[in-house]
């Protein structure tokens, strides 16, 4: 990364080329002057100048990320700091990467696959997509290529199969286990979005395993590389306005007609409810109390 002086950056000051400094980096607005959304005028304020307080006044950290860093082109004075982007790449993948630490049973390079997918495709983001109240769904389909879905399925390592993409990394099914998905989990949580995280596995870390687990070999292998390919989304329905989270007194309930159950009720807070393709449902089929209750998978295109 180039080194330059604040006299040199001085220097570039004018609409056709304009420099600016943020946090002793340099960056070259010039080809951004004309799509900076507060006008230009803003930016010739500040061109040729230090503008970290007006930068964090206004932006938040993913925007240097994802809009800022592509226009780096150097540091100021002795600063030797790299962006991410042009970090130099080890050739040794078996090298251990300070930040994850020493004598882990679980590290490099596996590990770092986790950490690059929500440093550079989810952290940069999320504030854009909490202040939409939306995710889009090809994060949901990127979550499954890389076997982030997969990864959080308690059981899919017994169908390997199943596994339109496989595990994270590429990590055997027979050697995937509890604490691989609590790596997943925890590098996930590091992107500071409680959205994202009930977006990617709020509905289909509770509603999938009993699928895995317990459904017919028809239903297994219909529904389970549907929703680990990022295609359909399961949600869990058992709350019920009447019944909170008082599972073993829900009063949902399910009646069998011979071909089909008839089911009637109301499920309440149903993470993912709004979107889902399918719905495992907790029915009361028998007496009271927890011996009564059954799990249901009702499609959305079924009638009723």
């Amino acid at each position: 990364m180039k080194t330059y002086t604040k006299e040199e950056v001085a220097k570039h000051n004018k609409a056709n080329d304009l420099w600016v400094i943020i946090d002793g980096k340099v960056f070259d607005l010039t080809k951004f002057v004309n799509e900076h959304p507060g006008g230009k005028k803003v930016l010739l304020k500040k061109a040729g100048k230090d503008a970290s307080k007006e930068f964090k006044t206004f932006h938040n950290e993913s925007i240097m990320q994802r809009i800022g860093q592509p226009m780096q082109i150097g540091v100021l004075g002795t600063d030797v700091h790299q962006s991410l982007s042009q970090q130099p790449e080890s050739k040794d993948q078996a090298t251990i990467n300070q930040q994850f630490g020493e004598n882990v049973p679980y590290g490099d390079p596996t590990w770092k696959v986790m950490r690059e997918w929500v440093d550079k495709e989810l952290t940069p983001h999320c504030h854009e997509w909490s202040e939409a109240k939306e995710f889009p769904r090809s994060v949901l389909k990127r979550a499954a290529e890389i076997g982030f879905l997969a990864a959080l399925s308690n059981g899919a390592n017994k169908y390997p199969e199943l596994l339109p993409y496989g595990f994270p990394a590429g990590i055997p099914a027979s050697e995937f286990d509890i604490f691989h998905e609590f790596i997943c989990v925890d590098e996930l949580a590091r992107a500071g979005s409680g959205g994202l995280i009930w977006y990617l596995e709020g509905g289909l870390a509770i509603a999938l395993p009993p699928i895995i687990n317990f459904a017919s070999d028809e239903i297994r292998n219909r529904v389970v590389p549907e929703c680990l390919s990022g295609d359909k989304v399961i949600s869990l329905c058992i709350t019920e306005p009447s019944a909170g989270s008082d599972v073993a007194n829900l009063t949902t309930t399910a009646k069998d007609m011979g071909d089909y159950f008839l089911v009637n009720g109301e499920k309440k807070w149903i993470t993912q409810g709004l979107f889902a393709d399918y719905y495992t449902v907790a029915c009361r089929t028998g007496g009271p109390g927890m011996g009564g209750i059954s799990l249901l998978l009702i499609e959305r295109n079924m009638p009723g």
